[in-house]
């Protein structure tokens, strides 16, 4: 999978401060037959994973400490967090109903959206909405489904299916380990915000470590992080989701890779996925605590309308390689490749589209994207761009031979200074 939220070569100027979302009244976000709908097919699938796959792989020690730890399921809504799991005296584990709802909507919109070659930041700014502007941001509840143009019968294709079921299995596990993680530590609630770090990562720290002896990579963590981030404000979160927590549990993942590769078919492909997650956080990491980023996401949310996530469906894929023996023009299509400036490279994806010599696109980065429009000429493509309304500039592409895309791109007046960029038609 691509990395996730690689839109920090895009901002320039000096750092914002951000703010914390709003409180809102999440109650009645879904109506009533959707939790009951969650209580009835979704939590005994949570409830079968906890005593069949996680209970048996804890350590005696574990398992003396957590005696009678169990899933409580009889909360229907968090009223201040939509995305709220706890860990609660008597060693349960509270999953209420509306945040897995949330987490299973939000997550068949990503796998949806991937499989059809759409862009998946569109969860992440449909979230940053939800998390600025409350639960009706326009008068009405724009349920996620609905709002971001997933169709009921998603789950009926199969590619979406199988990759819906892979990151909310995983992603579920992880959620429930890591409340695991905080009773077998007992951690206490209203420490210092050091000590609060600590204890996430420890509870984090125990999840993986759970997870690796199931032999179950948390694939969708990144994804999860990522829909969690614009509801977290320092201030009153129970789970500080900051870069240094997020670092050590990539190094986490890292040091246990053994456990996850161990008995599989392929010891060398898991290693390999292992890594991959952990480089996807790491990526995440170096966002979290950036100012600028995190200004970005309150932009974003503040911004965003339910309208604007109309265009997250089929007809408004982007477009497909053209039928065997069409000659494809240059700058007209989808397109997948790297931005790089001194320090990193990241991934994104871009769009174009051409009419003549004008070409008209955008950038996908996870958490938002560039419009950019240009004019071509012979094999070059000199274009301006603009991210919001306060970052832009301007670029140069070459189209080769090959299809390829190789160019620059610079803050305000400039073509270059920024960064290069290379890209590969889809």
């Amino acid at each position: 999978m691509r990395a996730l939220l690689a839109l920090l070569l895009l901002l320039a100027g000096s750092a914002a401060r951000a703010q914390c979302p709003p409180p809102h009244d999440w109650r009645g976000f879904y109506p009533p037959a959707l939790l009951d709908r969650t209580a009835r097919l979704t939590a005994p699938d949570l409830q079968s994973n906890f005593d069949q796959f996680m209970l048996p792989r804890l350590t005696d020690q574990q398992r003396r400490a957590l005696a009678g730890v169990s899933l409580d399921f009889s909360q229907r809504e968090d009223p201040t967090h939509p995305l709220n799991f706890y860990a609660a005296r008597g060693g349960k584990i509270v999953l209420p109903l509306s945040s897995i709802r949330l987490v299973t909507d939000l997550t068949l919109a990503i796998a949806w959206l991937n499989r059809h070659r759409l862009p998946e930041r569109k969860v992440f700014d449909y979230a940053a909405m939800l998390a600025y502007r409350g639960p009706a941001p326009d008068g009405v509840r724009a349920l996620p489904l609905v709002a971001l143009g997933v169709p009921e019968n998603a789950t009926s294709e199969a590619e979406v299916g199988d990759l819906f079921q892979k990151l909310l299995i995983d992603t579920t596990i992880f959620i429930m380990a890591h409340e695991m993680g905080h009773l077998f530590h007992n951690h206490q609630p209203n420490v210092s915000a050091a000590q609060s770090r600590l204890q996430e990562s420890e509870a984090d720290a125990f999840a993986v470590e759970l997870m690796g002896r199931m032999g179950a990579p948390p694939v969708g963590i990144s994804y999860y992080f990522t829909m969690a981030t614009p509801f977290e404000c320092p201030a009153r979160s129970t789970h500080p989701l900051t870069g240094e927590r997020v670092n050590r549990l990539a190094a986490t993942l890292r040091d246990n890779a053994a456990l996850f590769v161990r008995d599989k078919p392929s010891p060398q492909h898991e290693q390999q996925l292992i890594e991959t997650i952990a480089r996807e956080l790491e990526v995440l990491a170096r966002l979290l605590d950036d100012p600028d980023i995190r200004e970005s996401t309150r932009l974003i949310g503040q911004s965003s309308k339910v309208a604007d996530f109309a265009g997250a469906s089929a007809s408004s894929a982007v477009p497909r390689a053209p039928p065997p023996g069409t000659v494809r023009q240059a700058f007209d299509g989808s397109y997948v490749g790297k931005w790089a400036d001194a320090t990193a490279a990241l991934d994104f994806r871009m769009t174009l589209r051409r009419q003549g010599q004008i070409v008209r696109g955008n950038y996908e980065f996870g958490m938002g994207a560039a419009e950019l429009e240009g004019t071509v000429t012979g094999d070059q493509l000199d274009f301006a761009w603009r991210w919001g309304n306060d970052y832009f500039g301007r670029g140069r592409m070459k189209s080769l031979a090959n299809g390829q895309l190789q160019g620059t791109w610079g803050h305000a007046l400039r073509f270059e200074g920024g960064g290069t960029m290379n890209a590969t038609p889809q």
